[in-house]
């Protein structure tokens, strides 16, 4: 039987879809540092059984050899030295090129091909990456390496754990007619490969305080709804159950909105969100500003690094990215609580606002949130060298993405957040503007206001109009800010039940550390309600001041102060 001709190849750069298929939307794989010209353990099982359908067809067969193949340390390509040599052997790209080479090398061994040296395109490949002469290559010293290395990798145990044919891959004696063996048990490698999610990111402690700030912004904003508006705008249908005329009726809800109002637990909520927004948002902050200097593609020592694998550093950058740029609908809703309560500080607007911005940033930048794969793979190589690999890392460094989150299949959840955001700070802003004029600069406005009175008709008709626009324009932004945060909550729920909260083992100091910060917010309010505001803040304050807490204008009938509440600002109290 005639020889088949085997031809070699120039390939443009190859590019590797590294999310194989799972919709992870956060990222572009073009822009992750370079990682979509890595190739993932995967190709080498995969090239072998292309090199076998070949063989089978009795077809003509085509090595093509990529820019970074048998790459050795001088940087030229290298065939013969790389695929010898196991230093240079267990890199992503030379595991690929050379078991390849090796297997096509069986393949001419055998008497099934012959390499074509007729062909330019053949001539050329040989001499430029330094093929070496397939009829006589060692391929079983390439492929005895690999079975060597393989059981070894098989020992790190935080990158997964091996089946066990794969573990006895050294026992299949390497010739052209068990190359659909070795290719198979190459090909359950990655099999049982798991995804280390970094503690630092989300780890029992810090997933558990991510959830204690989503329920107590829901528990908080709840309260203050109750307390402060719901019970008069609620109880108005229920007038028809009552023989009360429409105004008696008003003045009792407002009589009892004024009492919840004014309850221990109004008041311990209201005085606790302050504090509460304070902690939340240099919560965040923090986190923040960590991911991104630790995924940072410009820094060549970031803490990025501190992952096991190329595709735990892709889960562990999303699941930030995600947590961080999210947690924002927590902060605006409780922002908007804290301004309808009459609770107003350019501090806290301000550090808000700084939150806002570093979450846009963290947004734009989301598919560059990786460091370098070279340094990647040096700080793989510093970790866990293993000698029968050429002391390179374990080639599960490399295996693909094997994990499908349903937290980082949505990127409209960004722009939500971007544009929503975007709306309620603006919206914000002028409230805050809006009550800086009423309160620090009561001239400026009256100067404001005398202008106005010439057009009092005119302004007095807008006015109307515009406190209409601004009730809808606050309850529609009240109303996507509680429906993003509870999509925000349902997505910790699902982070949650991939990771083990009650593993004592993986409750260190920091996630200790992180579920602590609520515990003056909880304990305080706790206290508030028991004690009373003034009891709980006078401790707190030098002995020459006094809290005073502020009592109705007796000469106020409920049915006034109905009309008060009700004529108040549409953003404000």
């Amino acid at each position: 039987m005639s020889r088949i001709p085997l031809v070699m190849g120039i390939d443009p750069a190859p590019s590797y879809d590294w999310f194989k298929g799972f919709d992870y939307s956060w990222f572009d794989a073009g822009n992750l540092g370079g990682l979509s010209s890595v190739p993932f353990f995967e190709t080498v099982p995969e090239r072998l059984d292309g090199l076998l359908e070949t063989s089978s067809a009795r077809q003509q067969l085509r090595l093509g050899f990529g820019p970074g193949d048998c790459k050795t340390l001088s940087g030229s390509p290298n065939c013969t030295e790389a695929c010898s040599d196991p230093s240079f052997l267990f890199t992503p790209t030379n595991l690929r090129a050379c078991a390849a080479l090796a297997g096509a090398a069986l393949l001419v061994q055998n008497g099934t091909y012959s390499v074509d040296r007729s062909d330019a395109q053949t001539a050329k490949a040989i001499g430029f990456w330094h093929v070496p002469d397939l009829s006589t290559y060692n391929a079983i010293d390439v492929f005895t390496r690999v079975a060597q290395c393989i059981p070894q990798s098989c020992t790190v145990a935080r990158l997964g754990e091996c089946a066990e044919n794969v573990q006895d891959l050294g026992s299949v004696e390497i010739k052209a007619d068990n190359l659909a063996l070795i290719s198979s048990r190459l090909g359950h490698y990655c099999d049982g490969v798991g995804l280390e999610i970094n503690t630092d990111i989300a780890g029992p402690g810090v997933l558990l305080s991510y959830f204690l700030q989503t329920s107590l912004v829901v528990l908080f904003w709840l309260i203050l709804k109750i307390s402060r508006s719901w019970v008069r705008h609620v109880g108005v249908p229920f007038r028809c159950l009552t023989r009360q005329s429409k105004d008696e009726f008003q003045d009792r809800l407002a009589a009892v909105q004024s009492q919840l109002e004014r309850s221990r637990l109004g008041t311990a909520v209201t005085a606790s969100l302050m504090e509460f927004q304070e902690v939340q948002i240099y919560f965040i902050i923090s986190a923040q500003i960590a991911t991104i200097i630790a995924y940072n593609p410009h820094l060549t020592n970031t803490l990025g690094n501190n992952n096991s694998s190329y595709a735990a550093v892709i889960l562990n950058s999303g699941l930030a990215a995600f947590l961080n740029i999210s947690s924002m609908g927590c902060i605006f809703l409780a922002q908007c609580a804290l301004h309808k309560a009459g609770m107003r500080w350019w501090y806290i607007f301000s550090i808000m606002t700084i939150s806002f911005i570093l979450a846009l940033n963290m947004f734009a930048i989301r598919d560059q949130l990786m460091p370098p794969v070279e340094l990647l793979w040096e700080q793989f190589k510093d970790d866990a060298p293993l000698p029968l690999c050429g002391n390179n890392p374990s080639p599960m460094t490399y295996c693909g993405q094997s994990v499908d989150t349903g937290y980082l299949d949505n990127d409209v959840v960004g722009f939500v957040i971007s544009g929503l955001g975007s709306l309620t700070w603006v919206g914000l802003f002028i409230d805050q503007l809006n009550f800086s004029l009423q309160t620090q600069h009561p001239t400026l406005r009256q100067r404001l206001c005398t202008k106005l009175n010439r057009y009092e008709g005119i302004v007095r008709r807008k006015s109307k109009v515009w406190r209409v626009l601004g009730n809808a324009y606050w309850l529609v932004i009240e109303f996507a800010l509680v429906c993003l945060v509870g999509y925000h909550l349902s997505q910790l729920i699902l982070v949650l039940e991939n990771v083990s909260i009650g593993d004592i083992g993986k409750w260190g100091f920091g996630q200790l550390i992180a579920v602590m910060v609520w515990a003056p917010t909880i304990i305080k309010c706790i206290y508030f309600n028991a004690f009373g505001v003034k009891g709980g803040f006078e401790e707190r304050i030098p002995k020459d001041y006094k809290i005073i807490r502020e009592s109705e204008p007796e000469d106020s009938s409920p049915q006034e102060l109905y009309k008060g509440l009700g004529q108040q600002l549409t953003s404000g109290t």
